[in-house]
């Protein structure tokens, strides 16, 4: 079972949001259960009172409590969720990246869009974990890609910081991060000696980004066209260079 929930205080889209999803559900054989909420405190409180979801989709611009500040609450009540943002503006990167936010669907709706955002939402919650395996010392290691916070190289060895702790590998970081590319894994290279996992960074802004735990790098000037674009990728829009 996949549950969903739809937050946002018009009533029309609401329902067309969830007519879409039963249809494009049904069409896959996915089971999912979609709750209807039309303002953010009672999202909370539902899961205050212990209801998980997986996909939640969250207009910004409602009345009484924006969908800024109640996915800020989410987070802090130690939800998961993927956050699907439901918005008139583009203007909320800034905000959205600090919730992490999965996509952005702009009003009025792209079918074609919607239901790309849906399926890759569905596909990230199935998908096994993958793991990042390399050598020190003669020895062969792997670990979970998605506990690796970052890499850091330091002349001939490479240090892989994750939540588990910190391993050092005989890798260069170009090499780990051709690798990452051809299996379609984005990772920032912010600095020759840095590339940072996405799903571990706070904030960000075009020269720097703060971690979750408050560790902070510079991206140097070279690297932040190719970190911007990696940014636009994970949140699904599109970069225009002007």
């Amino acid at each position: 079972m996949i549950d969903i929930a739809i937050c946002d205080d018009d009533i029309i889209l609401t329902s067309v949001l969830e007519k879409n999803l039963t249809l494009l559900s049904k069409d896959k054989s996915l089971d999912v259960n979609i709750d209807i909420f039309y303002d953010g405190a009672t999202l909370l409180q539902h899961i205050t009172n212990g209801h998980i979801y997986d996909i939640i989709y969250l207009d910004i611009e409602m009345k009484h409590k924006n969908g800024i500040i109640v996915a800020h609450e989410l987070r802090q009540l130690g939800s998961k969720s993927l956050l699907i943002y439901v918005t008139s503006h583009e203007s909320f990167a800034k905000e959205a990246f600090e919730v992490d936010a999965f996509r952005f669907l702009t009003k009025p709706i792209d079918q074609k869009k919607f239901e790309l955002y849906f399926f890759s939402a569905i596909k990230k919650l199935l998908v096994k974990p993958l793991y990042f395996q390399y050598k020190f010392n003669r020895e062969v290691y792997k670990t979970e890609l998605n506990k690796i916070l970052y890499f850091q190289s330091n002349k001939r060895i490479t240090y892989i910081i994750s939540e588990l702790g910190t391993m050092q590998c005989y890798e260069k970081l170009n090499d780990i991060e051709n690798f990452l590319k051809e299996k379609n894994i984005l990772f920032y290279r912010i600095h020759q000696s840095f590339l940072v996992n996405p799903s571990y960074v706070k904030k960000y802004r075009y020269d720097m980004i703060e971690l979750l735990d408050g560790t902070e790098f510079t991206i140097s000037e070279k690297r932040r066209k190719s970190v911007n674009e990696v940014f636009c990728k994970i949140k699904g829009e599109e970069l225009i260079e002007f």
